[in-house]
């Protein structure tokens, strides 16, 4: 019985954007969203950009990695009335997840294949789009009809 409300907020979550979209989709012209996409797809897929990224992604974790935790730790502790958790002040977050020290490594290399999946879903899209160009004309006539009423 839980199920039915559940299901109606996450349909509701889902069809707000959805409405705002599609009154701004059916104004967009076709070429550029498909030049757009078609760029998009180019981009993901070229390999200089993907080693770029794997490397920049690979800095990145590893300086949140670095980042200090206990500032925040003693911050919750303060705001709980000392009820916060029990971490060294100099703790990083690295200190809090040892198994983390090989994410930064593993991002550089799984990031490649997911921005290939990725530039994919691109040029899926973009085949897609006559159909839901055509399908946001229909959302917003009847959004406009809606209104009407």
């Amino acid at each position: 019985m839980r199920a039915l409300p559940i299901a109606a907020a996450a349909v509701l979550a889902l069809a707000n954007p959805s409405i705002a979209f599609a009154q701004d989709a059916a104004d967009i012209p076709p070429s550029e969203v498909e030049t757009s996409l078609s760029q998009l797809s180019e981009k993901l897929s070229d390999p200089a950009f993907q080693d770029q990224a794997a490397a920049m992604a690979q800095v990145l974790l590893g300086t949140v990695l670095e980042m200090p935790i206990g500032p925040m730790a003693e911050a919750l502790d303060k705001a709980t009335g000392g009820q916060g958790p029990d971490i060294d002040p100099d703790a990083r977050v690295r200190d809090l997840a040892p198994e983390a020290d090989e994410l930064p490594e593993q991002l550089s290399d799984e990031l490649p294949r997911a921005m290939n999946t990725m530039s994919g879903m691109a040029e899926g899209f973009e085949l897609m789009l006559p159909a839901l160009r055509d399908m946001a004309k229909r959302m917003k006539g009847a959004l406009d009809e809606a209104r009407v009423r």
